[in-house]
């Protein structure tokens, strides 16, 4: 949602600011009669030309906030083009960062008359304000490197899911055969009918609804054979919790988590595929699921 979000931001901002004053709280305007202010100016060094800056950003309208990169669990980022770069299409917020320092906040007062064609999301928004934090600066040599650096970190991490996939099925398969025999212990249902073990519980708070989680999974039949799982592609999956964008188990049953938690969930056909199934899963199908809190944003 935030990326979507962020992709309109950057769209719609088609203006180029040009002028910055040290002086704070006060009115500045851009060649193009957009209005913008600075809460914060450390009159610090601007970032140059090919260089990135990493910021935070919130979308809002008056006391309502649309969007923020608060909630993100990376900071974005943008390339500060050459004044032979720009087009129409390049975004404001790009030179408006252009002229703060580390630490300077803007606000940025975007009028919706000014575009040709409004987006329905913002038909009763006359003007949207964007409030920016400069974070860091790094040379395109230093932005290089760290993206390489997360690169192999996330090939390592995707190693690491893979070869535990043969651990993770013994595991599950000796849950799902005690939940087979009737010795399970600690399981416990809800009062949708969806019945769990907490493994670990993990640390931290719990997940809530609205936020995106990262869930690592291994799922199988009843009958132990397995349909799907995210360790052999070495990925977990990601989704907005409580938003409907998995099946209503997994919904209810994550929430129990904490990051690093694990737990095995078992999805009568109404909290699953129900009765039509979906792909290789028959309609009403009991699943069980092995699942890993990897991450909460």
């Amino acid at each position: 949602m935030m990326k979507s979000l962020l992709k309109i931001t950057l769209a719609i901002l088609g203006m180029a600011i040009v002028a910055c004053s040290s002086d704070t709280g006060s009115d500045l305007m851009t060649d193009r009669g957009y209005r913008y202010t600075f809460h914060r100016d450390n009159s610090g060094p601007s970032p140059e030309v090919g260089e990135y800056v990493y910021f935070h950003i919130v979308m809002r309208h008056k006391d309502s906030v649309l969007n923020t990169s608060y909630t993100m669990s990376e900071l974005p980022r943008l390339r500060i083009p050459a004044p032979e770069e720009y087009t129409e299409e390049t975004p404001a917020i790009v030179d408006a960062l252009s002229v703060m320092s580390v630490g300077d906040s803007v606000t940025l007062f975007f009028p919706l008359d000014s575009l040709e064609s409004i987006p329905p999301a913002f038909a009763e928004i006359d003007v949207i304000e964007y409030d920016m934090v400069l974070m860091d600066i790094k040379t395109d040599e230093a932005f290089k490197a760290e993206m390489q650096a997360a690169m192999q970190e996330r090939e390592a991490a995707m190693e690491v899911a893979r070869a535990r996939e043969t651990e993770v099925a013994s595991f599950a398969n000796s849950v799902l055969d005690s939940y087979n025999s009737g010795t399970l212990e600690n399981i416990q249902t809800t009062p949708e009918g969806l019945q769990y073990v907490i493994h670990e519980p993990g640390e931290g708070p719990k997940a809530q609804n609205g936020d995106m989680v990262a869930v690592h999974y291994y799922g199988t039949f009843t009958d132990g054979k397995m349909f799907d799982n995210s360790f052999s592609a070495g990925s977990p999956y990601s989704f907005a919790l409580g938003q409907g964008r998995v099946i209503r188990g997994w919904d209810v049953g994550i929430p129990y988590l904490s990051k690093g938690g694990k737990a095995s969930l078992i999805i009568p056909p109404a909290l699953g595929y129900g009765e039509t199934g979906y792909s290789d899963i028959p309609g009403n199908t009991t699943l069980y699921f092995y699942v890993e809190l990897d991450g909460i944003n």
